[in-house]
C-alpha cells in the first residue's frame, strides 16, 4: 500500500503556536498595583466592590470623583473585553489624580491593546519618568514601551527559530481494518509503524510602513522546514516557502494580497513546486471581534521520485476559500471558528483504460474551532477540533473500479506552552523568552474504502525563540 502524505499541517501548527505566545497581554501586574495603591482599610477593597455585583454605568455617573469605584468599573469592563469603556474610566481617574502612576501604566497598556500606540507611548513614558513605580510594574511598562517603539519603526523584521521532536503512532497510515483493496480484492495491509522525527524550522518576516495615515504595509516572508524521520526516510521532508504582499486599510476593513512560492523535497528528491497567491479580507467590527475571508489559488506541480513513481499524476490547480471569526471573549481567552471549501483538479489517470477518471480531483468541505487561553506569565493553551469531508470525482480502478472514494477526517489537538522564565524567573531576557511547547493530536479518517480508513495518535515537543530586529 502506498504511504499517503500531506504537507500542510506543519505550517498551520507553527503559525498557531508561536502566534499565540506572542499575543499575550499581561497587564495583571499593573492592575494589581493600581488596586493596592487605591485600597485603604477605611474604604474597603476594590475586590469587595466588584464582588458585590456588576457595577452599572449609572452608578459611576452618579459618583464621577469616586476613584475606587471608577477603578473597579474599569476592571470590570476590561475583563468583559470592553477596552474602550475601560480606558475611559481610567482616564477619569487620572484627571482626578494625575499622580496615580500605576493607574497610568494600566491605562497605557489598554491604549496599546486598542492600537493607539502614540498615546500609549506617552502614558508609559510619563509613568516611567515619575520614578514611583514598583520594580514589577516598571518592568511591565518598559517591556510594553519597547514593544511600541518596535511597532512604530518604519521597517521591522522578526525571525522565529524552532527545533524539536515529534512522534507518530501510525506514520504509514496503515488501515484500521488491517486490509487494503486491490481491484476490489481485500489483501493484508502493512502493520502500523510508529516513528520519531527531528524537526527544525526558521521563519522570517520583514515589513515596511508606507508612511500613510492609514498604516498601509508592504511585507515579505520566507520559511524553511525540515523533518528527518528515523524509520521512514522516504518521508524525510524539506520545505522552502516565500510570500510577498502588502496590507491596505480602509477604516475597519483591510485587504492583504500575497504572491506565494513553495518548494518541497522528499528524501532529498524534488517532489513538489507550488506557485499561487491568496487574498485576506478582514473586518474588525470591534477591538475584540473580527471576521475574515481568505481566498487562495495554487498551481501544484508534482514530480515523480524513486519512492513515489506516480506522484506527477497529482499535479493540477487547487482553489480554497476560508471564512471565519475571531472573538476575544476576555483579555485572556479567544475563540476562532472557521469554515473551509476546497476544489482540487488533479490530472491523474487512475483508470485501467480510457480517459482520466478523476481519482485525484475532489471537493472538500470543513469546519474548525479553536480556543486559546493565556494563563499568565507567558503560559498558554490551545485546544482545537477539525472536521473535513472529501468527495472525489472518479474511481481509482487499481483500488476499486466500482466505488468512488468519499471520507470524513476528524482531528483534535491540544497544545500547552510556557517560556523558560516561567520555570526560572531570574533568567536573562534573551534566554527567558524561549518557549517550551508540548502538543498531542488524535486524527481519524472514516473512509468508504479500506485503504484510506485509519487513525493515529501524534505528539511533539518543541522549543522556539523569536528574535525581533
Amino acid at each position: 500500500m502506498p504511504i499517503k502524505y500531506r504537507t500542510s499541517a506543519w505550517a498551520a501548527a507553527f503559525c498557531m503556536l508561536f502566534g499565540a505566545a506572542a499575543a499575550q497581554e499581561p497587564e495583571e501586574a499593573a492592575r494589581e498595583a493600581a488596586e493596592r495603591e487605591l485600597s485603604a482599610p477605611a474604604g474597603g477593597s476594590v475586590d469587595s466592590i466588584v464582588e458585590s455585583g456588576a457595577i452599572p454605568f449609572e452608578q459611576v455617573l452618579a459618583a464621577p470623583h469616586d476613584v475606587k469605584l471608577n477603578l473597579a468599573y474599569a476592571r470590570q469592563q476590561i475583563d468583559a473585553g470592553d477596552l474602550k469603556e475601560g480606558a475611559s474610566a481610567l482616564e477619569r481617574i487620572l484627571l482626578i489624580n494625575p499622580e496615580l502612576h500605576d493607574v497610568r501604566v494600566l491605562y497605557g497598556l489598554v491604549l496599546y491593546r486598542l492600537g493607539l500606540l502614540d498615546r500609549a507611548r506617552f502614558e508609559l513614558e510619563a509613568a516611567l519618568a515619575s520614578g514611583n513605580l514598583s520594580s514589577t510594574v516598571r518592568a511591565e511598562a518598559e517591556a510594553y514601551l519597547k514593544r511600541i517603539k518596535y511597532q512604530q519603526r518604519t521597517t521591522r523584521g522578526s525571525l522565529t527559530l524552532t527545533a524539536g521532536v515529534e512522534w507518530d503512532q501510525n506514520r504509514n497510515q496503515s488501515p484500521s481494518s488491517g486490509q487494503v483493496l486491490f481491484l476490489d480484492i481485500p489483501l493484508p495491509a502493512q502493520p502500523q509503524v510508529s516513528d520519531f522525527a527531528y524537526v527544525a524550522s526558521a521563519q522570517g518576516r520583514i515589513s515596511h510602513d508606507l508612511g500613510s495615515q492609514a498604516g498601509h504595509l508592504l511585507h515579505g516572508e520566507a520559511a524553511y522546514y525540515r523533518s528527518d524521520k528515523l524509520e521512514f526516510d522516504s518521508l524525510d521532508l524539506d520545505v522552502a516557502t516565500t510570500a510577498i504582499g502588502g496590507t491596505w486599510y480602509l477604516g475597519r476593513l483591510s485587504f492583504t494580497p500575497r504572491f506565494r512560492f513553495g518548494y518541497y523535497w522528499l528524501d532529498g528528491h524534488d517532489y513538489l513546486k507550488t506557485l499561487g497567491g491568496d487574498l485576506d479580507i478582514v473586518m474588525r467590527w470591534r477591538p475584540e471581534f473580527k471576521t475574515y475571508l481568505n481566498l487562495r489559488g495554487d498551481d501544484e506541480d508534482f514530480r515523480n521520485t524513486p519512492d513515489y513513481l506516480s506522484a506527477a499524476q497529482r499535479s493540477g490547480r487547487r482553489l480554497s476559500a476560508r471564512a471565519g471569526a475571531l472573538w476575544h471573549v476576555s483579555p485572556t481567552q479567544s475563540i476562532n471558528v472557521e469554515g473551509l471549501y476546497m476544489d482540487k483538479q488533479g490530472q491523474a489517470s487512475c483508470a485501467l483504460t480510457g480517459p482520466v477518471s478523476g481519482c485525484e480531483t475532489y471537493d472538500r468541505y470543513g469546519a474548525s474551532a479553536r480556543h486559546t487561553w493565556l494563563l499568565g506569565r507567558g503560559v498558554f493553551t490551545i485546544a482545537g477540533v477539525w472536521a473535513e469531508k472529501s468527495e472525489y470525482d472518479g474511481v481509482d480502478a487499481f483500488v476499486s473500479p466500482t466505488t468512488i472514494r468519499n471520507e470524513w477526517l476528524y482531528r483534535g489537538r491540544f497544545t500547552i506552552g510556557a517560556p523558560l522564565d516561567f520555570f526560572a524567573p531570574n533568567l536573562p531576557e534573551s534566554v527567558g523568552d524561549i518557549n517550551l511547547i508540548a502538543q498531542y493530536e488524535y486524527e481519524t479518517v472514516d473512509s468508504n474504502l479500506l485503504n484510506f480508513d485509519y487513525h493515529a495518535h501524534k505528539a511533539n515537543f518543541l522549543i522556539s525563540k523569536r528574535i525581533a530586529f
